[in-house]
């Protein structure tokens, strides 16, 4: 038998074994990321639209007043490619998840609450950035930057933040008046999104025009 079929046998088991593994962990993930965010919107209908197998779901939610609808994405790491996952892992990669909710209210302006790290990658694609005002605070060992348009908005930017749960999960939180939505984008982990998404959820009523 020559040398290298061992090797390659054994090669080739282990990425087998990984990609079943990694797609029943990517499941997993998929599973707890749309119960907890259903939990929190109670959604009256659902849409879910794979994007590449395991990579992870595009969504739509067609929500109660004063709501409308919330569209967003959950994308994994490759946990099923034994090869080309520890690349995504030597390059810093982690699951991410993407939510926008529209609302039927009129929003008072637009403010951002962004990790410090992760505004240093975005703050040239944010229009009109030089006109917001900007302040950065420390909560634990994060560090975030508040943007506002409106004064009154800082003071609920700031009740925002202070009141989020499990935030070291947070990149970037925004409302944003002129299409009357919200955002947010954070890594999704296990009771992680229903404590995050849940205690920015129960205080966008303080962004609503009076």
């Amino acid at each position: 038998m020559n040398w290298y079929i061992l090797p390659l046998t054994l090669l080739a088991l282990y990425a087998v074994f990984t990609y079943f593994r990694g797609m029943k962990k990517n499941k997993w993930v998929s599973g707890f990321i749309a119960s907890e965010t259903e939990a929190i919107l109670k959604p009256k209908n659902t849409e879910y639209v794979n994007i590449g197998g395991a990579i992870g779901y595009n969504f739509t939610y067609t929500l109660q007043e004063p709501f409308t609808t919330a569209k967003g994405t959950f994308a994994l790491i490759p946990r099923q490619s034994a090869f080309y996952m520890p690349v995504v892992l030597i390059l810093g990669g982690k699951d991410r998840y993407y939510l926008t909710i529209f609302t039927s209210k009129k929003l008072i302006g637009e403010g951002h609450i962004i990790e410090a790290r992760y505004f240093n990658k975005i703050s040239k694609t944010i229009t009109g950035i030089e006109k917001l005002k900007q302040d950065r605070i420390q909560k634990g060992k994060r560090t975030f930057v508040l943007l506002w348009d409106v004064p009154k908005l800082e003071e609920k930017l700031h009740r925002v933040l202070d009141e989020a749960e499990e935030y070291q999960l947070l990149k970037h939180f925004c409302v944003y008046r002129d299409n009357s939505n919200f955002y947010i984008f954070m890594e999704p982990k296990r009771h992680g999104i229903e404590a995050l998404l849940g205690s920015v959820y129960k205080n966008v009523s303080l962004f609503w025009e009076k």
